[in-house]
């Protein structure tokens, strides 16, 4: 049965499925993407209660970013410390290709809009929170890549976005 619950990563609305048979949830998360969670009778409690926001949120970036390339769904137990590690080191440049990357894999024709929403699209950038997310955006504008034509409308890459961002699609 499936069940509205709160996302043991961002803390945000989520649906929540147990598996038949198994001591593992499914998990649904518009921020966080889908990822199983082992033994939630333990974790839940371990993630809400003892890790780190910051590191909960490099989870969140690994599941979203596994999600946004069409991978399987991983399955989480006690935090990945290299996991973490990997994700809370990223570069500057890192965030911002991978930003190019998932606007141009969005975007079917150059010139498309990319509906963006900093509160749920924060992992996309490996950011710690939507104000992060937001400062990305912000560089990839100055740098010439995208841009957002106004308030409330989605974010819209440039020829030089578009051409990093076809060669990143393509390396994957």
């Amino acid at each position: 049965m499936s069940e509205k619950s709160k996302c043991i990563l961002c803390e945000k609305d989520a649906i929540v499925s147990g598996e038949s048979g198994k001591d593992v949830n499914f998990v649904k998360c518009e921020t966080c993407g889908k990822y199983y969670l082992g033994e939630p009778s333990e974790l839940v409690k371990h993630y809400r209660e003892k890790v780190p926001r910051e590191k909960k949120a490099m989870i969140s970036a690994y599941a979203r970013g596994r999600f946004e390339r069409g991978e399987k769904p991983p399955l989480l137990g006690y935090p990945h410390e290299e996991i973490i590690a990997e994700y809370e080191n990223k570069t500057l440049d890192e965030k911002l290709e991978n930003l190019i990357w998932y606007i141009r894999k969005k975007s079917p024709q150059f010139g498309d809009s990319v509906s963006w929403d900093a509160l749920k699209d924060y992992p996309i950038t490996y950011s710690l929170s939507p104000k992060g997310c937001t400062e990305v955006r912000d560089v990839a504008i100055k740098r010439g890549l995208l841009y957002w034509p106004a308030r409330g409308t989605g974010l819209k890459l440039k020829e030089e976005g578009w051409t990093l961002g076809t060669k990143l699609m393509e390396r994957e």
